[in-house]
């Protein structure tokens, strides 16, 4: 995908609202947008920063020049994304936290790393079904073929804004930009202090917790155009109370690997039964394994993974297809049913956490000898982290460490002993048994 012939095709929508910035009250209309790009210099782009309009100009500059783009969680310190973005072989580092200017680093292991981004593109961090955190790399062909696929299923047109509250280093947060550049639709970036109540608004993206807050809170979410409700499972109950109050909800399952949605439902006007995801995107083809496994094939999918150990690996087999991790089937009507994880991620306000990420973690505090980090049912957001450990240690401190490495989302809420019933040295213990043991404390 040329970039400059992506970015030059966007002035046909003329006056259009580009971007609204609701806080300052800016507004990017696309026949100014070409302009409005900033020039960015480096091959690989990593980028630090909270969700604002800038950051995404910074971002959508990059890619017109033909580099790659990393956005890394503004929720890490500092110090970690700039950790990451050295083992990335980035160039530059554009950071910008509250209180300071922003600043565009240049950083020492510049082109250390990839050697496989031909194309520009985005490289995002995922925990991955399998457990093992990776990065991987999509073309920006694959973000746009997902676009596509989904105004096919969410109508979208100049006059529509949808609302980016998703971080930008999620495909979540990313694929809203892409979805309403090639609609001609406003990317809208909230008022903190009015998320929601504001009729340029029309389409909204939700994980369940976010969803059952708005309903608390009473906002009037059925005068919208859409609501779509993924990044984890989502109660029926939840979808029982937004449909009787009128919510324009659409169910979806996607990941990072794909570029954001997989499948999505059609307006849902009843609860269905079983819950499911819909149908398929026209770009990409959806199968279930014998083991039961979700298989997906399409222009959507990534072109590599980078491992841990700064190697680039194929993510799909010989035959093109990608292993989701995740196990399902399909409905007599061709919907897919999600019953859950192959692995052992835990997904916590639609946030997906790699348990033996933060078990590694904390073997390297000194006086933990063993650690086994499980999800505990949570009834606001679906699961939190709970860890045993054997060894001595003291949670705060413990906490403190971690809040160094990890994301807040991923530091567990509670530590408790090794359980005397299992041997520090079993070499795969029973997973289960830790899980009903955090059911029970």
């Amino acid at each position: 995908m040329n970039p400059d012939l992506f970015f030059s095709e966007l002035a046909r929508f003329g006056n259009e609202p580009a971007f609204i910035d609701r806080a300052s009250g800016r507004i990017i209309r696309y026949s100014e947008l070409e302009q409005s790009l900033p020039v960015t210099p480096g091959r690989i782009v990593a980028t630090w920063a909270k969700t604002s309009l800038d950051h995404l100009l910074i971002l959508l500059g990059a890619l017109k020049q033909g580099a790659v783009v990393a956005p890394i969680s503004f929720r890490l310190p500092r110090e970690e994304a700039i950790r990451r973005a050295n083992n990335l072989g980035a160039d530059v580092l554009y950071s910008r936290s509250a209180g300071v200017p922003p600043t565009l680093d240049k950083l020492p292991n510049a082109g250390g790393t990839p050697a496989l981004l031909d194309q520009p593109g985005t490289l995002l961090h995922t925990s991955g079904s399998s457990g093992n955190a990776r990065i991987v790399y999509h073309d920006l062909a694959a973000h746009i073929a997902n676009a596509e696929g989904s105004v096919h299923r969410l109508p979208l047109q100049p006059g529509c804004g949808w609302l980016l509250q998703m971080p930008l280093n999620h495909v979540s947060g990313f694929s809203i930009a892409i979805r309403c550049l090639l609609s001609g639709a406003a990317v809208v970036f909230p008022d903190p202090k009015n998320m929601i109540d504001d009729e340029r608004v029309t389409h909204l993206s939700l994980v369940s917790t976010q969803l059952q807050r708005l309903l608390d809170s009473g906002v009037e979410l059925n005068r919208l155009r859409a609501v779509l409700v993924g990044g984890g499972p989502v109660p029926s109950i939840l979808v029982d109370r937004a449909i009787r109050a009128g919510v324009p909800l659409h169910l979806t399952y996607g990941m990072t690997e794909s570029a954001s949605q997989i499948c999505t439902t059609e307006l849902l006007l009843e609860t269905p039964s079983p819950l499911h995801a819909g149908q398929p995107l026209p770009v990409c083809k959806v199968r279930i394994s014998e083991a039961g496994e979700i298989q997906i094939h399409g222009p959507v999918l990534a072109k590599k993974s980078l491992t841990p150990g700064g190697r680039w690996q194929d993510l799909v087999d010989a035959d093109g297809w990608f292993s989701t991790g995740d196990l399902g089937d399909f409905t007599d009507d061709g919907n897919l049913v999600i019953h859950g994880r192959c692995g052992r991620l835990i997904i916590s306000g639609g946030e997906n956490i790699c348990p033996e990420a933060i078990e590694s973690l904390l073997q390297e505090i000194p006086g933990v000898r063993r650690a086994v980090v499980v999800g505990k049912s949570h009834p606001e957001f679906g699961e939190r982290p709970m860890a045993f450990l054997a060894g001595d240690f003291e949670p705060s401190e413990i906490r403190q460490f971690l809040a160094r490495r990890l994301e807040r989302f991923a530091i567990p809420e509670e530590f408790h002993p090794w359980p005397s019933a299992v041997a520090e040295d079993v070499p795969k213990p029973d997973f289960s048994f830790f899980k009903r043991l955090a059911a029970g404390i």
